[in-house]
């Protein structure tokens, strides 16, 4: 498979993943929509690696991987089902546009990359001002949002600390493997949350079950597999940058798909984090460029 063409899958599956969060609650309670999700993910999931003769590995390390992806896989999606209950889909995805800044300063702790210099200073300030923008616009005016963007950040942090901590762990795991094997990590987790939560499913439409259908296939397998395929291959910090896409996309689907009202916070707030990232991205290039 090829890089770009992974790295392309990954950035139209994350854009379209909180639009199809938003559609599938519609007809499941969060976490009960988060568990039927993982469970059928994880059972095609087994069966294609099956079909494909790739070999699960369950040594000591594959499970350290595997752990690691369910900080972002489990904590974080359970997160953001829960979170995406009071906020439009493509505000989530503007609050993940943080993803790749954040994911630099966890690597810098985490796998010894090098510290920020000037420009990515200024990329940390240009997305603080658009979160803080966000922030005071919608959150103003959107009941319980604070809950709802509380639960995203964290959600985001967590899917940023777990791609750290897969390429610090560096289990050379077949994209398969990691995919199917996090997957299996995550169902029983997620069973175990939607037991003790005790949520019912009511009122299930076409939408709905659609959307669950899409976000096992799509949304945990192919978008799994070709985000574990990248972070293979690439930097934490460039596969994060996918994020400098995602938002636009996401907010578009939201508009002309779910009728969700752009507001101009959410506009300022967008693209002050995506300029962020742009200097974030120019100031890494620039930074790695061989001396004249």
């Amino acid at each position: 498979m090829s890089v770009a063409i992974a790295y392309v899958t990954v950035i139209l599956v994350w854009a379209t993943t909180p639009l199809g969060i938003k559609w599938s609650s519609e007809g499941f309670a969060p976490l009960a929509g988060a568990f039927w999700r993982v469970f059928i993910a994880a059972i095609v999931a087994t069966i294609l690696a099956k079909l494909m003769r790739v070999a699960v590995p369950y040594h000591k390390k594959a499970l350290s991987s595997y752990a690691a992806a369910n900080i972002g896989l489990f904590l974080g999606i359970g997160a953001v089902y829960v979170g995406a209950a009071y906020l439009p889909s493509g505000l989530i995805s503007v609050l993940f546009g943080l993803s790749p800044i954040v994911s630099s300063v966890l690597g810098r702790y985490l796998l010894d990359e090098p510290p920020f210099g000037v420009p990515q200073w200024i990329a940390l300030v240009l997305a603080l001002c658009g979160l803080f923008v966000v922030f005071q616009g919608d959150m103003q005016v959107a009941q319980n949002a604070y809950v709802g963007l509380a639960l995203v950040m964290f959600a985001m942090l967590c899917f940023c600390l777990s791609g750290v901590l897969i390429k610090k762990i560096d289990a050379s795991l077949h994209p398969i493997a990691q995919t199917t094997g996090s997957l299996v990590f995550a169902a029983p987790l997620f069973g175990l949350v939607y037991c003790f939560v005790g949520e019912s499913i009511e009122n299930i439409t076409e939408k709905s079950a659609m959307a669950i259908i899409y976000l096992a296939l799509f949304g945990s397998i192919v978008g799994f597999l070709c985000y574990f395929y990248v972070l293979q291959r690439l930097p934490a910090t460039t596969v994060a940058l996918t994020t400098l896409v995602t938002p636009v996309l996401a907010i578009s689907l939201g508009v002309f798909l779910n009728g969700e009202v752009l507001s101009l916070s959410v506009v300022l707030g967008g693209l002050l984090i995506s300029g962020g990232l742009c200097v974030y991205y120019w100031g890494t290039v620039a930074g790695r460029a061989p001396a004249k």
